[in-house]
C-alpha cells in the first residue's frame, strides 16, 4: 500500500466502516480512500488515488521549481526587480 501522499505516513491501514464497507485510512493526518465493499478492493482504490495525487503534485512541484530557477537567474543577471518568496501558481 502506498504511503499517505499528504503526510508521508507509512501507518496507512484498512478499516471497517459503520456501513460494513472498507476504506484505507492515515491516522496521522485522517487522509481516507474511497469506500470498497472489500477490504482488498479499498487497498486497490487508495493506490490509484495516491498515483493520480502524486502525478498532479509532481507536475505542480516542477512548475514551482521552473519559476524559483527563473527566479534565480535574473538575481544572479542583476535584475533586482524580482520578487523573491513569491512564486506564481501553475
Amino acid at each position: 500500500m502506498h504511503p499517505c501522499p499528504y503526510c508521508g505516513s507509512d501507518e496507512v491501514s484498512v478499516e471497517e466502516t459503520e456501513i460494513g464497507g472498507y476504506v484505507a485510512a492515515c491516522p496521522c493526518c485522517g487522509m481516507a480512500g474511497p469506500e470498497a465493499p472489500y477490504a482488498t478492493i479499498a487497498v486497490r482504490r487508495w493506490n490509484v488515488l495516491c498515483s493520480k495525487m502524486c502525478r498532479n503534485c509532481k507536475y505542480h512541484l516542477l512548475m514551482v521549481v521552473k519559476d524559483l530557477r527563473r527566479q534565480l537567474h535574473e538575481l544572479e543577471s542583476g535584475n533586482d526587480d524580482v520578487e523573491l518568496g513569491r512564486v506564481d501558481d501553475a
